[in-house]
């Protein structure tokens, strides 16, 4: 018996990219605001300018997601759902690498980064990607 495909809507992206805003948002604030206190929680330490820079990068997927999310643009908020995925997964690899590396739970950023940017973030991107790809066959 064939299964129903499963209709990838503009709904399912928006709530995966609200998520993405939200994390990014988040990672802003640790990385621009508070980059000492986000530095004692990794093994890579403190590098204040490489910190901010990564902020900085969020702003842009930021701003590149409210855009999307405002034009209500499905081509835009598929691209972005790939870019983001892709962005998890390699972000979220790097800290299960540092964590396995030199593991301690002090190092609660990596611990956080393999759950929230690695299986949620990357995870949930591959999945929609996925189903989205099946849904058009």
């Amino acid at each position: 018996m064939k299964q129903p495909k499963t209709r990838i809507t503009m709904k399912h992206y928006k709530i995966y990219l609200i998520f993405m805003l939200v994390a990014c948002g988040g990672a802003f604030i640790w990385q621009f605001f508070l980059p000492n206190l986000s530095g004692q929680f990794t093994s890579w330490q403190n590098s204040i300018g490489w910190q901010r820079e990564i902020a900085l990068w969020n702003i842009g997927i930021i701003g590149a997601i409210i855009a999307a999310l405002i034009k209500e643009n499905l081509q835009y908020m598929k691209i972005l759902t790939f870019q983001s995925t892709v962005l998890c997964l390699l972000l979220g690899f790097n800290h299960l690498i540092s964590l396995l590396q030199n593991f301690s739970l002090a190092y609660m950023i990596h611990i956080l980064g393999v759950f929230e940017v690695l299986l949620l973030g990357g995870i949930w991107g591959s999945i929609l990607l996925f189903r989205s790809n099946q849904s058009t066959k």
